[in-house]
């Protein structure tokens, strides 16, 4: 498989022999063993190098995410016994802010071994799609195309706006979001709706409203007073407590929608992987961010052995 991808690189078996430290001829036998096992020809030889034939290019395409899962799992057991390494993840953003960057000091504490490489951000669709990630946290009901999920957190969901504005108008009952103005977030746009039409309120309004993004715009929206935004309550922790948003309505819901930790089934067996899923899931279920570090539950956990006690 490795002269493959290499000739295919290069376009040329010389180059694949140098990559690979073999002779010309080895890499061509690999070829022709290859093509007769596959019973199709992957390689049109031309006195100018090599092309890829349609068979060629497909099976080239459907074989790089095992191969990278493969050369990251053995570049993590080479250079770190297989007990760490690095993980690019791709995180988005307001998440990023709100709650796993206050969380990544108890992080390098308790996994020193472990690197978090944070790459560009990409909503994967169908996890098929080589990217440029090992594992991503989305948003969404947990059911990506060929992706290992794991539930984490954001079901938990809260209404909420600034208190001036909830004694402006004044919000005390779903009835009165009426006269309110509904922050919509563009990519999740029936939020409004589906809670509207779960508390019986008219829902002939719930999609109107200025549109954002990104969470962490509605977010800052709702603290100015520019309306009410519907959000996963694991993003407004800080601003609740410090009295900067308020739950005008007294309550929670829980949402179909949630973050989930998701990669290919062949990153799951990476250590790393294990190791950063393991964390993340601990801290979803151990409190909330405190001076020192997340805080610290009564069960025995391996991620609490450094934790601050609660006085």
């Amino acid at each position: 498989m490795n002269a493959f991808h290499s000739a295919a690189k290069h376009q040329a078996f010389t180059m694949a022999a140098k990559e690979l430290c073999v002779t010309q001829s080895a890499i061509s036998r690999h070829i022709a063993a290859l093509e007769d096992y596959l019973g199709q020809k992957l390689f049109i030889r031309k006195a100018s190098g090599l092309e890829l034939t349609d068979a060629g290019a497909t099976y080239l395409n459907a074989t790089r995410p095992a191969m990278a899962a493969l050369e990251s799992a053995t570049s993590q057991l080479m250079s770190y016994g297989g007990s760490g390494g690095a993980l690019n993840l791709s995180v988005p953003p307001t998440f990023a802010a709100q709650w796993l960057f206050p969380r990544l000091g108890h992080f390098k504490r308790t996994l020193p071994q472990v690197s978090l490489n944070f790459v560009r951000y990409q909503h994967a669709h169908d996890f098929a799609v080589p990217y440029e990630f090992d594992a991503a946290i989305q948003y969404g009901y947990g059911n990506w195309p060929s992706a290992n999920a794991r539930y984490l957190i954001g079901k938990e969901t809260s209404i909420v706006c600034s208190p001036q504005l909830r004694d402006a108008l004044p919000l005390r009952t779903p009835a009165d979001l009426q006269q309110a103005t509904l922050l919509q977030h563009i990519e999740v746009p029936l939020a409004w709706h589906d809670w509207m039409e779960a508390n019986q309120c008219d829902t002939s309004g719930s999609r109107f409203g200025p549109g954002f993004n990104l969470y962490s715009l509605i977010i800052r929206a709702a603290v100015s007073g520019f309306g009410v935004g519907i959000v996963p309550t694991c993003l407004v922790e800080d601003e609740l407590q410090a009295g900067s948003l308020v739950e005008p309505l007294g309550e929670r819901f829980q949402s179909p929608l949630g973050y989930y930790l998701c990669a290919p089934t062949a990153r799951t067996n990476l250590s790393v992987y294990k190791l950063v899923a393991a964390w993340l899931e601990h801290c979803c279920s151990h409190g909330a961010v405190e001076s020192g570090g997340i805080a610290a539950p009564a069960a025995a956990c391996i991620f609490c052995a450094d934790e601050p006690k609660a006085a």
